[in-house]
């Protein structure tokens, strides 16, 4: 009776280390798959944070190099005079007093890029030398925009090493793809998974200009 009582206290025993043992398993299996979609979901913040810091970059950038700039007009042929017209800049601000009354639903920074969107765009289809300057600006910020890429992703978590992302145009838009790592939490020896890199894209607002540009 004993020898039986015995064997059932030991079968117990292990039946109860053996579901200890599936619970740890499950739990660890929960915890990697929670892992994986909390790395894809900080590569996807990464990317589409980068890509919107990357827009406004670019704007800024592209107006600071040309916000000077003036349309020279021969207003007299026989006379040899000129009219100078008014600076991107002027232009730009009375573009967005009008967005302040037609639109007033925008914001002071989204009222800002509509004005300097419009105004690039409509100059750059009238004035070559003024569309060649634009291109250079374009060229000059993509520096800066490699910086605000990497700083912007590793501020959310993202691997910043320049191996590890990159950015590109595509159709007028700035589209970033950001990396994090993943690394499978293991158990006992026992491998559930692997490290790897989690990759996601992200895309930011269309910008006019370029397609103006024919970026």
């Amino acid at each position: 009776m004993r020898r039986f009582l015995d064997n059932e206290r030991g079968s117990g025993v292990l039946l109860t280390i053996s579901n200890f043992a599936i619970v740890g398993i499950m739990l660890i299996l929960i915890l990697n798959i929670a892992m994986a979609f909390t790395k894809k979901e900080q590569a996807s913040i990464a990317a589409e944070h980068a890509s919107l810091a990357a827009t406004s970059v670019l704007y800024e950038q592209v107006y600071e190099d040309v916000k000077s700039y003036k349309k020279l007009i021969d207003a007299d042929i026989e006379e040899g005079t000129i009219d100078i017209l008014k600076t991107i800049e002027e232009k730009v601000e009375e573009r967005e007093d009008k967005l302040k009354y037609s639109q007033p639903f925008l914001s002071k920074n989204e009222r800002r890029i509509q004005a300097i969107d419009d105004v690039l765009s409509s100059e750059i289809k009238e004035d070559h030398l003024f569309s060649d300057q634009v291109l250079q600006a374009v060229r000059n910020a993509e520096s800066y925009i490699d910086s605000s890429v990497q700083k912007t992703i590793g501020k959310n978590h993202g691997n910043d090493a320049a191996s590890e992302y990159k950015w590109e145009f595509q159709e007028y838009r700035i589209v970033v793809e950001a990396e994090t790592r993943f690394e499978a939490v293991h158990y006992n020896g026992l491998n559930f998974g692997k490290d790897s890199d989690v990759s996601q894209v992200g895309t930011g607002p269309e910008i006019s200009f370029l397609e103006a540009l024919g970026w």
